[in-house]
């Protein structure tokens, strides 16, 4: 399938509380705006919590790291002059998120505001910009963001702290030093390393045989 065959892709950010920056969390495929925030809804807000999406259409982004930019120094992107979303990728620890917004810039055009981000953030790992008249949001009303968010808040699942269970089991084995290293190391079973029995059991071939 090429890409002419496919529904445009968005970008999906999405806020999870009124203190914490929007951040890029994936992409949809969609045919509309409309179509891709109900798609961003139904994928990235089965966890809690969230108070807002925005989709961007990937064509209006304009992103680049400092390799990109050493390579062509005169990256360009779509978009006129404006106002201009800033994204960055300050480390390599985070590896869900892509970028976090941190503010906008008045620029002529995408090259302009990409130039603004570099000067403002010279140390970041790659920059992003897009034209906030690219944005397709989420309603901020009270009945859109308890009708889209607030059910999402006891879903609990697909959250890894919440696999108590699962996560307090491996923690003592390897506190206790007997999870294994390596995909080979052999099995330990009462404080005995136990090789698995790979050869074919003779004893039990010779009593079927007989």
């Amino acid at each position: 399938m090429t890409k002419q065959d496919q529904w445009p892709r968005w970008e999906v950010f999405k806020k999870d509380n009124d203190k914490r920056p929007y951040q890029a969390v994936g992409s949809v495929h969609a045919g509309d705006p409309q179509h891709a925030l109900l798609t961003a809804r139904n994928i990235f807000v089965r966890r809690p919590a969230a108070v807002s999406l925005w989709v961007v259409r990937e064509d209006d982004i304009l992103s680049a790291t400092p390799e990109e930019l050493a390579a062509n120094p005169a990256k360009t992107g779509a978009g006129g002059a404006g106002t201009y979303h800033v994204g960055l990728k300050a480390s390599h620890k985070r590896s869900m998120t892509f970028v976090d917004l941190v503010g906008t810039v008045e620029a002529k055009d995408a090259a302009d505001a990409l130039a603004q981000a570099r000067a403002q953030h010279p140390d970041a790992l790659a920059w992003l910009v897009m034209p906030d008249s690219a944005i397709t949001r989420s309603d901020d009303t009270d009945d859109t963001v308890e009708s889209w968010f607030e059910p999402a808040k006891e879903k609990t699942y697909k959250q890894q702290q919440y696999y108590g269970t699962i996560g307090r089991h491996v923690g003592e084995l390897k506190r206790a030093g007997l999870m294994p290293t390596q995909v080979n190391e052999t099995p330990v079973i009462g404080g005995k390393h136990v090789r698995p029995r790979l050869e074919p059991d003779m004893e039990n071939q010779q009593k079927v045989s007989s």
